[in-house]
């Protein structure tokens, strides 16, 4: 999976979240108002059931007060009686125990109850403006209202709902023109919000921990299953890599085989059976001539076959590393001496510049192989009467030497110097004079200065020649 894909994964599952969230919260809104509302709607059934008591008795008696006086709007020859001890007893209707009732709720703050109607006998139950809306929708046929309104600076949840005319409401309200079943007026009970805000923050910090939690926990584990595919890619990239590696590796040596090796063994073949059969009628020049090709061409077997076996080992990781410490100078002039004939017919200029006694750690026969490839191909990509310098330079506030091999010959170009040291094998390119070479040295340099614990790089200019260059540490 791509970037772009998990961007759209980690989309994907905020969006979910917070669409769960806002329908978590909407839901939990609504809910918690239903509660209000059917607890609303409880008070209000307990106090129409408190008044079905009292008409179904026809009214109460209770004892006249400071706090009950006889109700000045009931009218009933009854209203007021006295004991046969004196006790003056006054009727209690179910409109005045309602308002009784209420006044003990709003003294305690809980709940407040209003009788009303839009045609109240008592001028106290005249209906406020939600009230009065109320009613008027409960004459078009609505069974009750319920909202969260604000009353003196105050959110406060309202419920009404229709008091319906009964047999006992007609000895009081029939003169009225009321009949049985018919909307007589309402109760609206009155319920403060601060235990619903209080609740409902409470609900909802909760839930915006718990979500935000699980959005976290989402993106982490969004997080964990990219690096893991992340990982597992690069792994199937670099197996892929490796494969392709030693796929090119393969059909290069295939070639090599095919190719490199076959040519000189064809020639020496070819050279020796001609030998074998003319070697009576050829002159003494023709016969030093031949042998010396059949020399030079088992000269690239041999070259090519040790190649081949270092390369080969240095990829396995058999090749044994015998690190010493040894003179830089006496290295090179055993390694120059054996390219002295190569140089001399091509009337190439070898010259070393390497100071005195200096000495380098590293194993001695890698150091001899880099530094003969490195010359070999000096040689090869120098024209007639080139020169080859070859230094060792102690490197300031280092712990390493510095040894260049440099020509003026052909040189090479950017785009090959930027992949001249690749693992995989490099095309040999023919040298001023037609030399072939196996296109190993530079992967077995590169190898052998790694194994050495070194670094070479190359400058060079097309036409202006080359110069590598590689360090090798002072000491252990």
């Amino acid at each position: 999976m791509n970037k772009k894909r998990f961007k759209l994964l980690y989309l994907a599952w905020g969006i979910v979240i917070l669409g769960t969230y806002i329908l978590t919260i909407s839901f939990s809104i609504s809910f918690s108002k239903q509660i209000v509302e059917s607890s609303s709607k409880a008070f209000f059934q307990e106090i129409v059931s408190t008044r079905s008591w009292n008409a179904s008795h026809n009214g109460v008696y209770v004892i006249v007060s400071d706090k009950v006086q006889p109700n000045p709007y009931l009218e009933d020859s009854l209203r007021d009686i006295t004991t046969t001890n004196g006790m003056k007893l006054t009727k209690i209707n179910p409109a005045y125990m309602t308002r009784q009732i209420s006044e003990i709720a709003r003294k305690k703050g809980d709940v407040l109850y209003h009788i009303t109607s839009l045609n109240p006998i008592r001028p106290e139950n005249k209906p406020d403006d939600w009230e009065r809306r109320a009613l008027e929708s409960f004459e078009r046929g609505d069974t009750s209202q319920f909202e969260l309104v604000d009353m003196d600076t105050a959110h406060l949840f309202r419920f009404m709902a229709p008091l319906k005319v009964e047999q006992s409401c007609l000895q009081c309200h029939a003169k009225q023109g009321y009949s049985l079943g018919q909307i007589r007026g309402g109760i609206s009970v009155t319920t403060p919000s601060l235990d619903f805000y209080h609740t409902l923050y409470q609900i909802i910090l909760t839930r915006t921990i718990i979500f935000i939690t699980l959005l976290l926990i989402g993106f982490l584990g969004i997080f964990l299953f990219q690096r893991m595919v992340k990982k597992q890619f690069l792994i199937v990239e670099d197996q892929n890599k490796a494969l392709t590696r030693v796929n090119l590796e393969k059909d290069r040596l295939f070639s090599i085989v095919a190719h490199d090796l076959r040519s000189p063994l064809s020639g020496i073949q070819g050279l020796s059976q001609v030998l074998l059969e003319e070697v009576d009628t050829m002159t003494s020049e023709e016969r030093i001539r031949m042998i010396g090709s059949i020399v030079r061409s088992s000269d690239n077997v041999l070259k090519l076959s040790e190649h081949l076996i270092q390369w080969y080992q240095t990829r396995k990781g058999i090749l044994s590393y015998n690190p010493e410490n040894f003179t830089i100078s006496a290295m090179v002039e055993e390694v120059v001496d054996l390219y002295a004939e190569k140089a001399e017919e091509k009337e190439i200029t070898i010259t070393t510049s390497i100071p005195e006694g200096m000495q380098v750690y590293a194993d001695l026969n890698m150091v001899e192989t880099i530094l003969r490839n490195l010359l070999n191909n000096a040689l090869k990509f120098s024209h007639h009467g080139g020169i080859i310098e070859i230094t060792a330079l102690d490197i300031k506030n280092s712990d390493s030497v510095e040894i260049s091999v440099k020509d003026n010959g052909v040189g090479i170009d950017q785009q090959t110097i930027y992949h001249l040291f690749e693992h995989n094998f490099n095309a040999s390119r023919p040298g001023t004079e037609q030399e072939e070479g196996t296109g190993l040295g530079l992967a077995i340099c590169r190898e052998f200065i790694q194994k050495n614990k070194g670094t070479i790089r190359v400058v060079s200019t097309l036409n202006a020649g080359s110069q590598f260059i590689f360090t090798l540490p002072k000491k252990a």
